[in-house]
């Protein structure tokens, strides 16, 4: 997987470009799919008891995470657009800043090597952006990347996908010996 990160001039955002090796189809499942969504959301040590995502139009979504000393807080918002397999718009609320919304866009885009993933999130301000980078919201976000990819790559080869014949088999791949 490769990964870039952005910070436009003229908008107070962070742009995360995923180029994922996987098919768009499982990238998409992988990203919204709540079962999935509790293992590779959330940074290292931390878990996520709680984790509803209705990808629609006007679907609400939730995730509360606990962290290695036993302290939970919350994201959510609302999906404001969704095109599947293409593209999201959601705002994205922090328990611990709730005065502080994000919307985030997440695009998706089938490439030869697999599925290009850009995810966008605006802030209010400048002040906010900065406050967020100083915060660690670009380390997070690479970990996050990190087991996303992964999740991905063990869902492929456990249901053997091949990028020559362009998709999963149905059912799990026999071991090689």
């Amino acid at each position: 997987m490769k990964r870039e990160f952005a910070l436009p001039a003229d908008i107070p955002a962070i742009v995360m470009s995923e180029y994922l090796g996987h098919p768009l189809e499982k990238a998409w499942t992988v990203r919204y799919e709540a079962l999935y969504v509790a293992d590779w959301w959330r940074p290292q040590g931390y878990v996520n008891p709680v984790v509803e995502i209705n990808p629609v139009k006007n679907g609400h979504w939730r995730i509360s995470q606990r962290d290695p000393e036993g302290n939970e807080f919350s994201f959510y918002g609302v999906f404001t657009e969704v095109v599947p397999l293409c593209r999201t718009v959601q705002s994205f609320i922090s328990e611990l800043f709730p005065d502080l919304p994000t919307v985030l866009t997440t695009e998706f885009r089938s490439i030869p090597q697999g599925t290009l993933v850009v995810s966008t999130h605006v802030y209010p301000d400048d002040k906010t952006r900065t406050g967020a980078l100083i915060l660690g919201t670009i380390e997070r976000m690479a970990e996050s990347s990190d087991r996303y990819d992964e999740l991905l790559a063990s869902i492929s080869s456990r249901y053997g996908f091949d990028r020559r014949g362009g998709g999963f088999t149905d059912a799990p791949r026999e071991p090689d010996v």
